[in-house]
């Protein structure tokens, strides 16, 4: 199951987007040496193309909510990637309708 949920609506071929992605975004600690665990890099495709690219760091809240708004049609698919300071990735799909 994906850490990540999205949702959708296509109207006159604008995508508007909104995806929740469950991470705790665990800042890193100096005193303790603690790296972190926070998401780094953003990633969404419509139809195979980047739409939204976005480098993050640990000021980023938990369960981080990202909204944007892109050319699509109907059929096309919505990709959301991840990948973290931990090296962990997850991805959502779905089909725009």
């Amino acid at each position: 199951m994906s850490s990540i949920r999205a949702r959708a609506t296509l109207t006159d071929g604008v995508a508007e987007v909104r995806a929740l992605i469950s991470h705790p975004m665990d800042p890193p600690d100096e005193e303790s040496g603690d790296p972190g665990h926070f998401i780094q890099e953003v990633t969404a495709e419509i139809g195979g193309e980047t739409v939204l690219h976005a480098h993050w760091g640990p000021s980023i809240s938990p369960n981080p909510l990202v909204e944007f708004s892109a050319e699509a049609e109907s059929g096309e698919t919505l990709r959301i990637s991840y990948t973290d300071s931990q090296g962990e990735t997850d991805s959502y799909e779905m089909e725009l309708s």
